[in-house]
Formats: structure tokens, sequence, C-alpha cells
């Protein structure tokens, strides 16, 4: 009984960082939806704008939330590469 006790302990264990990364990487694909539903927002209000100096604006926010979307893949394909070199040690 013991051992099972400290086996169990020990997965729990193991297991709390990929349930960390798993609820990273969900909270992070929910977050760059966001951002890439503000890109195409701001897009469509680049496409009906009018006046040049709002363009202007609105194309500086489209780069920052391009960046800031590239980032947050950057990010997660990290995390994907994690998981994989997680699964290849504990095999």
């Amino acid at each position: 009984m013991k051992l099972m006790k400290i086996i169990d302990k020990a997965e729990r264990y193991i297991n709390t960082d990929e349930r960390k990364r798993k609820e990273k990487r969900k909270c992070l694909k929910h977050v760059l939806k966001k951002i890439r539903r503000h890109e195409k927002k701001l897009e469509q209000e680049l496409e009906n704008e009018q006046d040049a100096d709002k363009q202007k604006r609105i194309k500086k926010r489209i780069k920052l939330t391009h960046a800031q979307r590239k980032k947050g893949l950057a990010m997660l394909d990290q995390l994907k590469k994690k998981q994989k070199k997680g699964e290849v040690k504990g095999k």
C-alpha cells in the first residue's frame, strides 16, 4: 500500500507541470483568438475610414496588435515544444 501511495504522489507531482502547460496553452489560445478578432475589426475600420490621420492611427494599432499576436504564437510554439520534450523524456 505504501508503494502505491508513493507512486500516486509522484504521478501527481509529474502531471502538475503538464497540467499547468495545458492550462497556459488553452488560455493563450483564447487570448490569441481575441487578438485576431480585434485585428480583423481594426482592418474593417481601416477600410471604412476616410480621414488620413485616423487611418494612420488605425494602421499603427494594427501593427501593434499583429506584433503581439506573433509573440503569442511564438510562445504557444515554445509550450508545444516543451510538451513534446516532456513526452519523450517520460517514455
